[in-house]
């Protein structure tokens, strides 16, 4: 059965309105729905109110942090695990360059700090993946070398 969206809100609302004085079952049986419609109308809303949720400063800031080196699907792959959009991290980026609040300067020289910190572990990454692929590249000549020798001895 469909109902109309304002019937919805008006049960929704009772719902939300009563703080647990009136259980949900008693507001369903009231309204002539089922318990489970009811859940899941209130469900909605509140999953709704919760995907835009106020993140605090320092959360924004910290993914932004995480973010910025990665490139493409990584990000995407972060914003699916963290149920973020990547569109909110350039948004919340912009916030922290174009706030015009009192500690502006400080959210600007905080996340410049953040993405030079970011860099740097980045070319640290870099250059240490490289030492590896260069370190397994001498192991394996290495053991081609040795047995070769113990060919030629045979």
């Amino acid at each position: 059965m469909r109902y109309e969206k304002a019937f919805k809100d008006k049960a929704v609302k009772l719902v939300l309105a009563s703080k647990g004085v009136k259980s949900m079952k008693d507001i369903a049986i009231e309204l002539n729905i089922s318990k489970d419609t009811l859940y899941t109308w209130v469900k909605k809303v509140k999953d709704s109110s919760n995907s835009d949720i106020k993140l605090k400063l320092s959360n924004k800031l910290k993914m932004l942090h995480e973010t910025y080196s990665m490139r493409g699907e990584e990000v995407n792959a972060y914003c699916r695990v963290k149920g973020i959009f990547k569109h909110q991290l350039q948004e919340w980026e912009r916030e922290f360059l174009n706030s015009k609040g009192g500690d502006s300067s400080s959210a600007k020289e905080a996340l410049q700090e953040e993405k030079s910190r970011s860099n740097t572990l980045a070319k640290e990454l870099r250059r240490k993946e490289k030492a590896l692929a260069e370190t397994a590249t001498l192991l394996v000549l290495q053991k081609k070398f040795q047995a070769l020798l113990e060919d030629e001895e045979l």
